[in-house]
C-alpha cells in the first residue's frame, strides 16, 4: 500500500470514529479550550469531519497545548507535560498509529517489567562482570527538529504528512491561552501519544548498533540506558556511545561518584538501579524512594477514611485492596506490584503487609479483610490473568459494576445499562490514575 493511501485510511471518518471510541483515554484532563469529552461527544461528527478534511488537505493546525507540571521530587525541576485538546488528541493518535506501522522495525514497545526480567536473567548467568548505566540529559526537550524530520523523511516522502508531524512538535505549550506565542524549534513535547514513538525512531540507529555488538547486552527504556559488559571494555564503550549521542545533538550525563544517572562498576561489588529496581548480589528489590511513595499513598487512604463524613469501612477496604493488588483494566495491568513484579525480595513484601496491619490497628479497622502483598505478588508471578485474588475489571458484567458503584455510594436502580457502564468506567479510570501515581517517575532519574 502506498504511504499516503495508508495515511488516508487512518484519517477516514470511520477510522477516526474508531480511534475516538477505543483509543482516546478517559482522562478528565482538558486542553486550553476547556472542552471535556462529554462536550466533544455532542459535536463529534462535526469535529471528525473537520479533522478528515483539514488533515488530508494538509491544512490542519494544532491548538496550543496546556502545560501541566509533574513533580519529580524535592530539589528537582518538575517535568513539563503537554495536554492537547480532545480533537488534537485524535489527530495525534492517528499519527501515532501511522508511525507505528511505517517504522515498526525501529520502535521499541516493551514493558519495563520485561526489560527487568531480561536484565535479571543475564545477571544470574554471570556472563558479564560489569555494568554501565547512562542517562540522556534533558532528552525530549533536546531532540532537534531538523534532524528528526530528516530521519522521518527516509520513509515518508509526503510533504503533507511531514508537515503535520512537524506542526505537532512545534506547537507551543502554554499555561493559559494567549496569542503570539513562538513555535518550538527544538524538542518533542512530553505527554503526546507520538512522543515516545518519535523518540524511538530518533534513537533507532543507536539501538541497532549496540544490540548487534557481541561484547555487550544493551537495554534502553526511553532515556535510561543500561549496558552489561566486561570490565576491560567499559572505557571504549562509554567513549563510543557518548560520541554517537553527540552526533544526534544529545548529551549523556557525565559519570559521577554516587550518581544515579550515569555510573559504572563491577556487578559483584557495586549494586545498580534501573527502571525503579535495585540490583545487588542476586537480590532484585525496589528503590527506597518508590517504597516510601507507596507507603505515603496507603497512609493517605487511611487518613481520607478518618476525615470522611461517611466513614465507610467497605470503601476503605476496597481502596486498600486495589492499592495492594493492582488490577486489570482496559486490557492493561495496573498498579505498584504489577510494575515491580520482577522483584525477588520477599522480606520487603512482608514489611509492607506489616505496615498495613499496623495502620489498621491505629485506625481501629482491624476487622477488615485486607489482601496481602506477599500473596498478590505470587498471584501476579504465577496466574495473573486467571487469578480471582486480583480484580480484572474487564470481566465485570453490569451486576458486578453496580455492586462496585454501590461501594462508592452510587445508586444504579434508575440507570440504564449503558449509564452504569459509563459511570463504572469513569470511576475505575479515576482509581487507576491514583494507582499510577505510585509508580510515576519510578523508572526515571531525570
Amino acid at each position: 500500500m502506498k504511504v499516503f493511501e495508508q495515511f488516508r485510511r487512518i484519517y477516514s471518518i470511520s477510522s477516526l470514529s474508531e480511534i475516538h471510541d477505543k483509543q482516546i483515554p478517559t482522562s478528565p484532563a482538558m486542553g486550553v479550550d476547556n472542552m471535556s469529552q462529554e462536550i466533544f461527544i455532542g459535536m463529534r461528527e462535526e469535529q471528525l469531519e473537520i479533522i478528515n478534511r483539514k488533515v488530508l488537505a494538509g491544512k490542519y493546525a494544532f491548538t496550543s497545548y496546556r502545560l501541566k507540571l509533574i513533580s519529580k521530587g524535592q530539589g528537582k525541576s518538575p517535568r513539563e507535560i503537554s495536554i492537547p485538546t480532545v480533537r488534537d488528541r485524535i489527530v495525534l493518535k492517528g499519527l501515532c498509529i501511522f508511525l507505528q506501522i511505517r517504522f515498526r522495525e525501529d520502535i521499541k514497545d516493551v514493558l519495563p517489567q520485561f526489560v527487568v526480567k531480561t536484565v535479571k536473567g543475564i545477571c544470574i548467568t554471570k556472563q558479564y562482570d560489569s555494568f554501565i548505566k547512562l542517562d540522556v540529559s534533558n532528552f525530549y526537550p533536546s531532540i532537534p527538529h531538523e534532524k528528526l524530520i530528516r530521519r522521518l523523511r527516509k520513509r515518508i516522502k509526503s510533504a503533507e504528512i511531514l508537515n503535520l508531524i512537524e506542526c505537532s512538535i512545534s506547537t507551543p505549550t502554554v499555561s493559559k491561552p494567549k496569542s503570539g506565542v513562538a513555535k518550538n524549534t527544538q524538542g518533542v513535547p512530553q505527554g503526546l501519544s507520538i512522543s515516545n514513538v518519535l523518540a524511538s525512531i530518533y534513537l533507532s540507529n543507536i539501538d541497532k548498533r549496540y544490540e548487534g555488538d557481541d561484547r555487550l547486552k544493551y537495554f534502553r527504556y526511553v532515556d535510561d540506558i543500561l549496558i552489561l559488559c566486561n570490565w576491560e571494555d567499559i572505557l571504549d564503550i562509554r567513549k563510543d556511545i557518548a560520541k554517537r549521542f553527540s552526533g544526534l545533538k544529545l548529551k549523556i550525563h557525565a559519570e559521577a561518584l554516587g550518581s544515579d544517572k550515569s555510573t559504572s562498576g563491577r556487578l559483584d561489588r557495586e549494586g545498580f538501579s534501573y527502571l525503579g529496581y535495585s540490583f545487588k548480589e542476586g537480590l532484585v528489590t525496589v528503590r527506597l524512594g518508590s517504597v516510601e511513595k507507596l507507603r505515603e499513598s496507603i497512609l493517605t487512604i487511611f487518613t481520607g477514611y478518618k476525615h470522611s463524613k461517611l466513614k465507610s469501612e467497605e470503601f476503605l477496604m476496597w481502596r486498600l485492596n486495589l492499592r495492594i493488588t493492582g488490577c486489570i483494566f482496559n486490557k492493561k495491568s495496573k498498579g505498584w506490584l504489577f510494575f515491580f513484579s520482577e522483584i525477588n525480595d520477599e522480606s520487603l513484601l512482608h514489611e509492607l503487609d506489616f505496615f498495613v496491619d499496623k495502620l489498621c490497628k491505629r485506625f481501629n479497622v482491624s476487622n477488615l479483610e485486607i489482601k496481602k502483598f506477599v500473596r498478590s505478588h505470587y498471584q501476579i508471578q504465577h496466574s495473573r490473568t486467571e487469578s480471582k485474588y486480583i480484580q480484572n475489571f474487564d470481566l465485570y458484567n453490569v451486576n458486578d459494576m453496580s455492586r462496585v458503584l454501590s461501594i462508592f455510594g452510587k445508586a444504579t436502580d434508575k440507570m440504564s445499562e449503558q449509564q452504569i457502564r459509563n459511570e463504572f468506567n469513569r470511576r475505575i479510570a479515576r482509581q487507576v490514575r491514583d494507582l499510577e501515581t505510585d509508580i510515576q517517575n519510578a523508572g526515571s532519574t531525570n
